[in-house]
């Protein structure tokens, strides 16, 4: 019986690994894995639920444009879009000036350099749904400056990230992008 107890107690705990780890890769995408945390006296138990959520694109860019609209070589400039929550569920982001959370990938023409980074804590925007906001990061105050660095057309993905809020305990990140194009104006001098 010892002999039984023993190989019980080793082979147990990995057939249940095994079946946790083939159940988990079998969920369908479309459904989410959610996780909260009840406190009962002083210990954390964890309570996992599986719920399903339409994951189409929640947040829209509508707009994406830089600040000025005629940029030239050599000169620095911020971003600035407007998006829509078209979801059932409040989205949220950070979108002041100083910390906002867009950003953009450029190719060669365009160079990234560092600015100082913002000391201000922002709450965050909450976009309920149907709702729209402009948001821009502001070069030289927001960690990320862009400068035009070759005359001609560049190509760039404008991105940002956020929180779809599903209820009190479930939350899910994710991203919208956007392609766009900046053309870059020989210098001015």
């Amino acid at each position: 019986m010892r002999i039984f107890v023993v190989i019980f107690s080793i082979i147990m705990p990995i057939i249940v690994t095994t079946a946790v780890t083939t159940s988990l890769l079998l969920i369908p995408p479309q459904l989410i894995h959610s996780q909260s945390i009840i406190e009962e006296e002083n210990s954390n138990i964890n309570v996992n639920s599986t719920d399903s959520i339409n994951l189409s694109p929640i947040l829209k860019f509508e707009n994406v444009k830089t600040i000025p609209n005629e940029i030239h070589v050599g000169e620095k400039f911020s971003l600035s879009a407007t998006v829509i929550n078209t979801g059932a569920y409040p989205v949220t982001f950070i979108a002041n000036i100083c910390d906002s959370e867009l950003y953009a990938m450029f190719d060669n023409k365009v160079g990234e350099l560092n600015a100082p980074a913002c000391k201000m804590v922002s709450e965050p925007v909450t976009l309920n749904a149907g709702e729209k906001a402009i948001i821009q990061r502001i070069s030289d105050i927001s960690g990320i400056t862009y400068k035009a660095l070759e005359e001609g057309k560049s190509n760039a993905k404008a991105i940002l990230p956020y929180t779809i809020n599903v209820s009190d305990d479930v939350s899910i990140d994710s991203h919208v992008k956007n392609t766009f194009t900046v053309t870059i104006n020989p210098n001015s001098f």
